[in-house]
């Protein structure tokens, strides 16, 4: 696997902290190309339109002045005047407000019609259908795991046998010190979850299929959840999988999706379980306290 460079519109690169050249600061995207004929067509305002725009463009990493870590609703949302309610509803916009104590954004498909600009994909970027939380979460890993000094380089969204995970991680020698997956999901905190919607992820075959990727890859087999809702869901998931030796009995899980029982208490039991696929679970905010 190949190193790479340090990404110049990373502020938060630990590989450029010695460059004596400040981050640029956060400004509006160029409103150019939106017609009014574009705009009426959509419903929106140049402002609005400019302001998904600058989202997708911090979904992708290249908005400059701006780093995942950062809440959007203080930082790019404060330099446009939009209305996100009108925007939610017309199917443009998601608004994510319980990750890691900060407001995020996606804009959906038909928001990247209406902003004309299309979220990327890929080696280092991500998975296509990744909302913006899930992004976050891989940010967070990404930072935490090059902060360390054990820790040569961190790969984002490679393959892994015929499949596609979030993160390896290699250290020094060089030797894969872990195999990382993120769960975003949806938790109470975000609006515009129907109450006959759970949270968490409903999705239960594939995180089987990623633990799978994990139980077969090298290194640790660690798993960054939103938080302790996310967790209970992957758990109860990995538990109710009959070829998965996860088996835990329903208090726990839901002392853990509660919040009632810590996460960093359940990874100390985690060493009495032979499961390869889950070795520890982080959360988003514990990765937050550690950079």
């Amino acid at each position: 696997m190949r190193e790479h460079p340090p990404d110049p519109r990373d502020p938060h690169d630990p590989r450029r902290q010695s460059s004596n050249n400040a981050p640029a600061p956060l400004t509006r995207v160029d409103t150019g190309g939106f017609t009014n004929r574009h705009l009426e067509k959509y419903g929106i305002t140049s402002d609005e339109a400019a302001f998904m725009k600058a989202v997708v463009k911090a979904m992708n990493g290249d908005l400059e002045g701006y780093n995942l870590t950062e809440s959007m609703s203080s930082t790019i949302k404060t330099l446009y005047d939009i209305d996100d309610d009108k925007l939610q509803e017309l199917g443009y916009l998601k608004l994510h407000t319980g990750v890691a104590r900060r407001r995020y954004y996606t804009v959906t498909a038909d928001g990247q019609r209406a902003c004309r600009m299309t979220k990327k994909h890929g080696f280092n970027v991500g998975d296509a259908g990744d909302n913006t939380p899930h992004r976050v979460g891989v940010e967070l890993t990404r930072q935490y795991y090059e902060s360390r000094d054990d820790v040569r380089r961190v790969e984002v969204s490679p393959r892994e046998g015929g499949s596609r995970t979030d993160l390896v991680v290699v250290d020094t020698d060089p030797k894969r010190i872990a195999t990382i997956e993120v769960e975003g999901g949806r938790v109470s905190a975000d609006p515009g979850v129907p109450d006959d919607v759970s949270s968490g992820i409903n999705d239960y075959s594939s995180l089987r299929h990623d633990y799978r990727v994990l139980a077969d890859a090298d290194g640790e087999s660690v798993w960054v959840v939103r938080n302790h809702e996310v967790a209970g869901t992957v758990l109860r998931a990995l538990t109710a999988g009959e070829t998965i030796p996860v088996n835990l009995d329903r208090e726990t899980i839901r002392g853990i999706e509660s919040g009632r029982v810590k996460i960093g208490e359940f990874n100390d039991e985690l060493d009495a379980f032979d499961a390869p696929g889950i070795d520890r679970v982080l959360t988003f905010q514990q990765l937050r306290n550690r950079l």
